[in-house]
C-alpha cells in the first residue's frame, strides 16, 4: 500500500453501489500510476443515501497493470460496482473548487465487480436520454453527455461551421450562458470572421512565410492581405465560463495545421496561433 497515495483520503471506509460514466486515464503516482474514472451516481449501503453528484474514483496500478487491458476495461460504462472507498480529504481539494462539490474517492477494495441498484439504474436511463436543443441561430444543437458539450453546425457563406459549446450537463443555466454567447458572436459572424482574419494575419503572416522559406518554396511571400483571404472558418467553440475559439483551415500555410483564435465577447480577439 502507498501511503503517500492513501492519506490524502479519509481513514473512514464507506461501502457504497457506483455507477460508472467512464475511464479517463492514467497518470504516474511515484513510481506507480494513478488511474481515474468518473462517476455518476452512489448509494450508500449503510444509510441508503443517494448522491448522483458526478464524481471521481482513483485507484493506484503497476506499471504491468497499466500495460493490461483488463486494467483499462475494470470498470466500464454503466456499469454498477459494490465497493469500499474513502474520500478525499477537504485540503487536497482544488483550490477553485468546493469541497462539497469535488465529489472525489479512492477505491479500497471491490465487492462486487457488476451488481443491479434500481436508483442507479435509473440515472443512467435517464442519462442516455438525447438532449437536444433547437435554437433559431444556432440550429440543432445535441447534447454529448460524456465530454459535456452541445455539438452541431450551421451553414455560412455556403460553408459548414461545426459548433462546440461546453457546459455542465446538470446545470441548465450553464446551457443559457453558453448559448447566449455562440448565439450573440454568430449574429455578427461577417464581422467577427472578417476582424479574426485580420489578427490572425497580423500575428502570423511572418511565420507563414518563414514555413514557406523551410519548404524552399520558390514562390512570392505571402502579405497579410493574401494570408487573410486565404484561411477559412471551420469551427467555433465556447466555453460555458466565458469566451470563445474559432478555429481556421491554414490552406497548407502550416502544411495542414489548424490556425486558432481566442478571445471574448467583453475584451475582443486575444491572440492566434498555429495548433494540431
Amino acid at each position: 500500500m502507498n501511503e503517500k497515495f492513501y492519506e490524502k483520503y479519509s481513514p473512514d471506509e464507506q461501502e457504497a453501489f457506483v455507477l460508472i460514466q467512464q475511464t479517463l486515464g492514467a497518470s504516474p503516482f511515484e513510481n506507480q500510476w494513478e488511474m481515474l474514472t468518473t462517476t455518476l451516481g452512489m448509494v450508500f449501503c449503510t444509510n441508503g443515501k443517494v448522491d448522483t453528484k458526478r464524481g471521481r474514483l482513483n485507484w493506484l496500478i503497476t506499471e504491468e497493470e497499466r500495460s493490461s487491458q483488463n486494467t483499462w476495461n475494470r470498470f466500464k460504462k454503466g456499469q454498477i460496482c459494490r465497493m469500499k472507498v474513502r474520500k478525499l480529504l477537504d485540503k487536497y481539494v482544488p483550490k477553485n473548487v468546493a469541497p462539497e462539490e469535488f465529489n472525489a474517492w479512492c477505491v479500497v477494495d471491490v465487492l462486487e465487480q457488476k451488481v443491479s441498484c434500481p436508483q442507479l439504474e435509473e440515472v443512467w436511463e435517464a442519462y442516455n436520454q438525447p438532449v437536444i436543443i433547437e435554437d433559431e441561430v444556432l440550429g440543432k444543437l445535441t447534447l454529448n453527455r460524456d465530454f459535456e458539450m452541445f455539438e452541431g453546425s450551421f451553414q455560412w457563406n455556403e460553408t459548414e461551421i461545426s459548433l462546440v459549446l461546453e457546459v455542465d450537463a446538470q446545470d441548465r443555466s450553464t446551457w443559457k450562458t453558453t448559448c447566449n454567447t455562440a448565439r450573440s458572436m454568430v449574429s455578427e459572424l461577417e464581422k467577427w470572421d472578417q476582424d479574426m482574419r485580420a489578427f490572425s494575419a497580423k500575428e502570423l503572416t511572418s511565420l507563414a512565410n518563414e514555413w514557406m522559406e523551410e519548404d524552399d518554396e520558390s514562390t512570392s511571400p505571402i502579405t497579410e492581405k493574401i494570408f487573410a483571404e486565404r484561411i477559412s472558418l471551420s469551427e467555433l467553440a465556447f466555453p460555458f465560463e466565458d469566451g470563445f475559439t474559432a478555429y481556421y483551415e491554414d490552406d497548407d500555410m502550416f502544411w495542414g495545421h489548424t490556425i486558432e483564435v481566442c478571445g471574448s465577447l467583453e475584451h475582443g480577439i486575444e491572440r492566434a496561433n498555429i495548433v494540431g
